[in-house]
């Protein structure tokens, strides 16, 4: 079976046992903060599990996308080092609700692996919970498994969590038993716990959930019994490949044969140069090759950057981002000793699109993006990796050489602050060259740097800007008063009114950007928002008392190290004397103003959302800057075309009625939340102190209450004007809504009457009148076509006679070949079958230029299919090699394209050999 049928078939059997086959979530948990990745398909169930929710339906069934990347599920390190360990994978899984419990769920597992995959049952073993007696008793009697292939195994009092499953450190567990499979049986075996589990491999796993995990590790029951089974699609897959290593299935040879193409030398599809060497294709994809390793942590890795980053994750240095981040890196790593020096990963996303984009169609939605995503990160790591690997080099010579067998942690350290180097990867380099690592040291050394300079941002930027210069001893740096201070007094708790605009400061620390003339600046006070909540970085200028210098704020970021101010001169010397002065810095109040206006929009959209559509949208991300705003939420379908006029109508209705908007600038988060009910948005962290934005007005039926750091206008009414441009799906169960307000919604709703009039106006009537005149002419089109069709089936009637009169005569085969100049391939299929009727016996060929591309259509009258052996599906596939496409069909009718129209003529002339060839001697 293929591993499209696999999963299919897991989806049938339990769909035919009354399961409702439910789509997988994404790997981006958007509502559960106690995971970083899906990572079994339960997380979706979890709140059913819990008695919290409730739906129409008991059972559930599905095929679930996991990543186990990172927290207590993580198996990033051994992808490569074993032939049964990945990142990405997809879980079959079936689900009971308080419906049935063990014994059906184990009689269905049993049922399914013997009858559906067929599974031999002397090479499959059982292990239980050491203290889930019941499910032992069903395996050894109710199913007849022999004593000796059922394994009861660990002891959660003591810390031994085997057969023992839990989603993370909280939440629904419970006893599992799982079913393995030998992939070696003719080698004798003993089934007790130390068995190896690389020949014995599990493949599915049935949890009965039973309990709640609390944070203080007791175990509550739940309020109903419940099954979660899981059984890896990748593991099957490998089994039915007759292989004992997942990577040499057919969810991974494709990506790796990709992976070869795209080498300097890949064009061959035979062989590949890697390392001054050719090596055939087919040898790279053996599991004892030297490089087959390399090639399945790249297959792996791109398979889980792909779906992350399409289900909206974003590479960082924290949480999933700084995941995903090890892992496009240990790809890169990898990849370079197969010879790739240039960015090569984002390539890779297309085939992981064509490989499953039929089975979560989002991946195809948003893939262009991801590659993008990856590009990006592959220059940015491929900057400092040169020089690391380099220094990497003399540090293990060097140890070499003193006769240590460990790299100093200060080694360690310096290619991780200078260069960006992940220790991870320095490890594994050094792992290679048989060298340890003093990882206290380093730890000691790292520590010291993030107190010193707060520097861990240094994976983003070590290699792009040089080191601060130090100009001011502060106090404290990068202190925010674009909300509350002038002259230190509270004014603007909304940041939008002129003194919030502009403060006297000075700089702290500098140092040069990623290009000539820019400066990354930090101030001891700064009146600049940084890209915060969604909410772009403002923009302006930083310009000494004195006149010497002035300098233009193209970006401002919140970092670990500070509120970095990305600046470009303007003029005067960016000298060290001129930044140490007193600074004016000064907000772009348009910018600014542009920017609160969206900001406000997406919380009445995000308000009225909820209100109108569905109280369970939650809010997914968001853009907001000065001209547009995006927001992502959560929703299973589109938004029709009447639920975005009531969204667009409601938001303006609160604009009109100049609602004021009120600010809580710091309120204990617990009182936000439970007393104001005050809405968190997924994926921030607050403070225990929140700054709360409140927008209620009981006419207008709104109350938007939400826990917001990001700047505001102050009545609805500044807003002026709010206009939805674009619904839109961007991963399974997220959409976005992308709108403008004020001057841009005014330019759009200009833009559309002017399209209107000029639509009117070519077709001659009144702009009211548009849509009456438009229906008229496409009524008109319609039976003119209609009419056009009826002339083209009597010309081509004509046509045929004539063409058949003119046949050319090839070992007694009557052949026409010709090209005929039709519209569409329906034309031309009308042409052969009006040809066909003119022919008693023969073979023909009928080309067409269609939208610049050819189209071929072969037919053999059937006499002659049967007298001389030639079939159609043959003979316009050779043709169709001429024109550089393919196609086929039955004996007596076949049709082909390609892309080259203007070989056409050449594929006309060259049928009658085709035939010649075809009949031989």
């Amino acid at each position: 079976m293929t591993p499209d049928e696999i999963r299919q078939s897991y989806l049938d059997f339990f769909e035919a046992r009354d399961h409702r086959i439910v789509d997988s979530s994404p790997v981006v948990p958007h509502n559960d903060p106690t995971l970083l990745f899906t990572n079994a398909g339960m997380n979706q169930f979890k709140d059913l599990l819990l008695g919290h929710e409730t739906r129409d339906y008991d059972r559930a069934t599905s095929a679930q996308k996991c990543i186990r990347a990172g927290g207590k599920h993580n198996d990033l390190d051994e992808v490569g080092k074993s032939g049964r360990h990945l990142t990405f994978f997809e879980m079959l899984g079936n689900w009971s609700f308080g419906d049935y419990y063990k014994q059906q769920a184990i009689e269905w597992a049993w049922e399914f692996v013997r009858e559906v995959l067929g599974f031999e049952r002397e090479r499959l073993y059982v292990t239980t919970y050491k203290d889930d007696d019941e499910s032992y008793r069903l395996w050894t009697e109710h199913m007849g498994l022999p004593e000796e292939r059922v394994l009861p195994l660990g002891d959660v009092e003591k810390g031994d969590e085997e057969n023992f499953w839990s989603m993370g450190p909280t939440g629904p567990c419970g006893p599992c038993t799982e079913i393995h499979y030998d992939l070696r049986p003719e080698e004798s075996l003993e089934f007790e716990p130390g068995y190896d589990e690389n020949r014995v491999i599990e493949i599915w796993n049935l949890v009965f959930m039973e309990f709640n995990r609390d944070e203080t590790g007791n175990f509550e029951p739940l309020p109903m019994q419940s099954v979660d089974t899981g059984m890896g699609l990748d593991r099957v897959a490998m089994i039915e490949a007759g292989s004992e290593n997942v990577f040499q299935s057919e969810l991974f040879l494709p990506i790796m044969r990709d992976v070869l193409s795209r080498l300097p030398d890949g064009d061959d599809a035979e062989e590949v140069r890697i390392d001054g060497r050719s090596i055939p294709v087919d040898a790279l994809l053996q599991i004892d090759h030297e490089y087959f390793t390399n090639l399945s942590v790249v297959a792996d890795h791109i398979r889980s950057l792909t779906f992350a980053l399409c289900d909206g994750a974003k590479f960082s240095n924290e949480g999933r981002g700084y995941v995903l981040r090890r892992i496009l890196r240990r790809a890169v790593r990898y990849g370079r000793d197969l010879g790739f020096t240039e960015p090569f990963l984002c390539n890779l996303v297309d085939v992981v699109v064509d490989h499953y984009g039929h089975v979560y169609p989002e991946i195809e939605a948003t893939g262009e993006e991801a590659s993008e995503l990856i590009r990006l990160e592959e220059e940015r790591f491929l900057r400092n990796i040169d020089r690391g690997i380099e220094l990497f080099e003399e540090a293990a010579e060097r140890a070499e050489s003193e006769g240590r067998e460990h790299l100093t942690g200060e080694e360690v350290f310096k290619l991780h602050a200078t260069y960006g180097f992940p220790p991870d990867l320095t490890e594994l380099m050094a792992e290679e060259r048989q060298l340890a690592i003093d990882w206290d040291e380093y730890e000691e050394l790292w520590a010291e740097h993030q107190e010193t300079s707060k520097a861990e941002d240094v994976y983003e930027d070590a290699a792009e800007v040089g080191e601060w210069t130090i100009l001011h001893e502060r106090s404290e740096d990068s202190r925010f008063v674009g909300y509350d201070e002038t002259n230190g007094e509270p004014h603007d708790p909304l940041g939008c009114r002129e003194p919030s605009l502009s403060a006297e400061t000075v700089a702290t620390r500098y140092r040069p950007g990623d290009e000539d003339d820019t400066y990354q600046v930090l101030l001891e006070k700064t009146p600049f928002y940084a890209e915060s909540g969604g909410q772009v970085g403002d923009t302006g200028t930083l310009a000494a008392a004195d006149g010497s210098l002035r300098l233009r704020v193209r970006d401002t970021q919140e970092t670990s190290t500070g509120v970095i101010h990305d600046a470009e001169r303007v003029d005067g010397e960016a000298t060290e004397a001129n930044l140490s002065k007193s600074l004016k810095a000064t907000v772009d109040a348009s910018h600014r103003r542009g920017a609160a206006a969206h900001h406000t929009a997406t919380h009445l959209l995000h308000y009225v959302l909820r209100d109108e559509i569905s109280d369970n949208i939650f809010q997914s991300g968001s853009l907001v800057t000065p001209d547009r705003l995006r927001f992502d939420f959560s929703f299973d379908r589109p938004l029709t075309d009447e639920e975005l006029r009531t969204l667009e109508d409601r938001v303006n209705a609160m604009i009109r009625s100049g609602i004021e908007v009120d600010v809580y600038p710091s309120i204990e988060r617990e009182r936000a939340i439970e007393e104001m009910d005050a809405m968190a948005i997924f994926g921030e962290t607050y403070d225990d102190e929140v700054r709360v934005i409140e927008i209620v007005d009981d006419e207008t039926d709104l109350r938007s209450v939400e826990l917001c750091g990001g700047t505001h206008v102050e009545s609805t009414r500044d807003l002026n004007l709010f206009r939805i441009s674009r619904e839109s799906g961007v991963a399974a169960g997220i959409r976005r809504i992308e709108a403008v307000t004020g001057r841009q919604a005014y330019e759009a709703f200009q833009n559309d009457r002017q399209t209107l009039e000029a639509v009117a106006d070519r077709i001659g009537t009144e702009v009211d009148n548009v849509v009456a005149s438009t229906e008229s002419l496409l009524d008109d089109q319609s039976e003119l076509e209609r009419q056009v069709d009826s002339l083209s089936q009597r010309l081509a009637h004509a046509d045929a006679a004539a063409l058949a009169d003119e046949t050319t005569d090839v070992q007694g085969v009557p052949v026409v070949s010709a090209q005929v100049d039709v519209e569409t391939r329906d034309q031309l299929r009308t042409y052969a079958d009006r040809l066909r009727d003119e022919l008693d016996r023969g073979a023909a060929l009928l080309g067409a230029d269609i939208d610049g591309s050819a189209a071929l259509v072969c037919l053999v009258i059937e006499s002659t299919v049967h007298e001389r052996d030639l079939a159609a599906g043959f003979l316009v596939q050779e043709a169709a090699g001429i024109v550089g496409g393919g196609g086929g069909g039955r004996p007596t009718l076949a049709q082909a394209g390609g892309p080259h129209a203007a070989q056409i003529p050449e594929a006309i002339e060259a049928f009658p050999e085709i035939i010649d060839e075809q009949l031989g001697d």
